[in-house]
């Protein structure tokens, strides 16, 4: 028998999501504690979050820092020098920052907070940090063994932020049921957390395709204000649990594999995950034959502005070595394309590919 045993983190000790959600910080923290915390933010996060924070991050006597560049070893080791025994690490921003400020407060053992001011990822929910060089090549992943102690989600900053991270977040976690079907199907038992966890992704894609699309196409519409916040919760803390509850069973599949070899293309950096993500759930979809599944999401993704060519992604179709490189970096040993139920190669991934441009192609005819 195969090996059912996995590490099941569900998520962090405390989550707030709601008008003024930031002030809960109160009741955990005293006003000395917040002031000596070690603050971590971007400078656009700070200037979206500033008024609905507690403390004055100009002000010289906080220990905050402002930080530019990927998640690596040596700005962790830098906050980590600059520290003093603080009482908690806060950060502010998007997946970067979180995973920075994580990954600080693991190496210091101390309580992280999440005020997240974008939803493109459930960064703020799982304990995980992604290592970079300091050139920005991904290095790896790392799970730290105590969970995020508190998330503090304030709507209207994600409202307020650019569109295209919501869009990001909500294909990213849609992805979810997409991938862990994947992964549990033809298994004669799976751990029942990861039941658990495939069974929450199959809600949440619903409570997204129900009422996330109409909901992110009248953000601005006090109307949608409650839909937007079950938007944010369903990519923050669904898509983080995710993972939490089910681990290798339900985290990432073929999208994601096809992700990473997007990524491959320089001209692609600046794509945010999700984005790419999307594109990768049609090809996977692609992959599996289903038709019938694949016209829905390709219409859904069009009503959403999400990617549905790879002309979309600003690649080119036509452009052979690109396309043979974005295919042999997906399928490197040691990506999750191979947990498919079946073997891919480079002919069958082409055709899959083929597939989804052809699709764009007839939906104008």
């Amino acid at each position: 028998m195969y090996n059912l045993s996995i590490k099941v983190q569900s998520g962090p000790s405390n989550y707030f999501n709601h008008i003024n959600a930031i002030e809960n910080i109160n009741d955990f923290f005293t006003k000395e504690e917040i002031n000596n915390s070690i603050w971590i933010y971007g400078e656009k996060a700070a200037k979206a979050a500033s008024k609905y924070l507690p403390i004055d991050l100009s002000d010289n006597n906080i220990n905050s820092f402002c930080i530019k560049g990927h998640c690596s070893y040596e700005i962790v080791d830098y906050l980590k020098r600059k520290s003093n025994n603080p009482p908690a690490v806060i950060g502010i921003g998007g997946g970067t920052i979180m995973d920075i400020a994580k990954a600080t407060a693991a190496k210091l053992n101390k309580p992280f907070i999440a005020i997240p001011t974008i939803a493109a990822t459930c960064a703020a929910w799982t304990p995980l940090s992604v290592w970079y060089s300091k050139e920005g090549k991904a290095l790896g992943y790392e799970i730290f063994k105590q969970s995020n102690f508190l998330v503090l989600v304030e709507p209207r900053i994600i409202i307020n932020a650019p569109i295209k991270y919501l869009k990001a977040g909500f294909a990213d976690t849609i992805a979810k049921q997409y991938e862990s079907e994947i992964l549990v199907q033809g298994l004669d038992k799976i751990p029942y957390t990861a039941h658990i966890a495939v069974n929450i992704a199959k809600d949440i894609n619903k409570t997204l395709l129900s009422e996330g699309i109409e909901a992110i196409a009248n953000i601005d519409n006090p109307k949608y204000q409650q839909s937007i916040i079950n938007v944010i919760d369903a990519i923050i803390a669904g898509g983080g649990l995710i993972g939490g509850l089910g681990e290798r069973f339900t985290r990432v599949a073929a999208a994601h594999a096809i992700h990473n070899g997007i990524s491959s293309i320089e001209r692609s950096k600046d794509i945010l995950h999700g984005t790419k993500v999307a594109y990768g759930i049609l090809v996977q979809t692609a992959l599996l034959n289903n038709d019938i599944l694949l016209k829905e999401q390709i219409e859904q993704f069009k009503k959403l502005g999400l990617p549905t060519k790879l002309a979309d992604l600003n690649l080119d179709y036509s452009n052979k070595n690109e396309l043979s490189l974005i295919i042999n970096t997906t399928l490197k040993p040691s990506e999750s394309i191979h947990l498919l139920p079946f073997k891919v190669d480079e002919i069958i991934l082409e055709k899959a590919i083929s597939k989804v441009e052809q699709f764009n192609i007839t939906d104008k005819e």
